[in-house]
């Protein structure tokens, strides 16, 4: 799988890259991830301070990002043995975020994790596109953006360009909220340029892949369809930062990918700092 068919598949929340990376083996076991929630003690029973689960949530969705996507090429031993290797890794922190949940969310966590170790077992990321989980993960958001206390930014994508994201943010944990106007989908893919690399943004997207994957670090990705916003949380470190859209033009759904040029060849892109 390529690095930019790979960005696509990291999409919103840790709950949907879990199941977008493909991680057969995490939960899959008779009873190994589905005990997590049952039978540890969770936030609304311990009264645990809410900003542990903030911080788990958000050290989770930073781990599905960094992680491999499936090489979809590779021998299936290979991408088996790759997939309980990240699973394994992975499992803590989606632990941590389900012992953590506060009693206004806990249902709605239990729902998506339940959601998603169903996708998993099944091989069926389909459940990530029910009302149910998608009602669950809003109020997982909408709980975070209100009680975290994160610095919160606004990004609108329209076709074909991002409005409203600001020159500069404050490094620390930021919200970012993408709102698709367009007639297309969108999506706002953001990463840390390395600190040794000089290339402005523009620069750097119109080199070979592998080199400009060599010259920054994906933080996370997050798509929205025509009309809809999604929210990602990112911590960011002082830096250079990019943000791209690489779906194709001619997407109107994800059913079904266009077949035009990437987004950030027509001018969806943009560079900020994180100080």
């Amino acid at each position: 799988m390529t690095g930019r068919t790979r960005l696509r598949r990291w999409s919103t929340g840790s709950a949907a890259v879990l199941l977008a990376a493909g991680l057969a083996a995490c939960g899959s076991d008779d009873d190994g991830g589905g005990d997590t929630a049952a039978g540890g003690t969770s936030a609304a029973e311990s009264g645990a301070d809410p900003a542990e689960f903030c911080e788990a949530a958000v050290d989770l969705e930073a781990g599905f990002s960094s992680g491999p996507g499936p090489d979809e090429s590779a021998p299936p031993e290979e991408q088996q043995a790759a997939l309980e290797e990240f699973s394994a890794t992975m499992e803590p922190l989606l632990a941590e975020v389900e012992e953590t949940a506060p009693e206004d969310i806990s249902e709605d966590v239990e729902t998506a994790a339940g959601l998603v170790r169903e996708g998993i077992s099944g091989n069926d990321p389909s459940v990530l596109e029910s009302a149910e989980f998608q009602e669950a993960d809003d109020a997982i958001d909408e709980y975070m953006l209100g009680e975290c206390g994160y610095e919160q930014i606004e990004a609108t994508g329209v076709d074909y360009e991002y409005e409203g994201l600001p020159d500069t943010v404050p490094a620390g944990v930021v919200a970012v909220t993408f709102t698709n106007e367009g007639e297309e989908v969108h999506e706002i893919g953001i990463a840390r340029v390395n600190d040794d690399v000089t290339e402005p943004v523009e620069q750097l997207l119109t080199l070979p892949e592998e080199e400009v994957f060599s010259k920054l670090q994906v933080m996370g990705v997050t798509f929205a369809s025509p009309g809809e916003s999604e929210t990602t949380f990112l911590r960011m470190d002082e830096g250079r930062y990019g943000a791209a859209c690489f779906i194709p033009e001619g997407t109107t759904h994800m059913e079904a990918m266009g077949s035009g040029a990437p987004h950030f060849t027509l001018g969806m892109f943009a560079e900020f700092t994180a100080e």
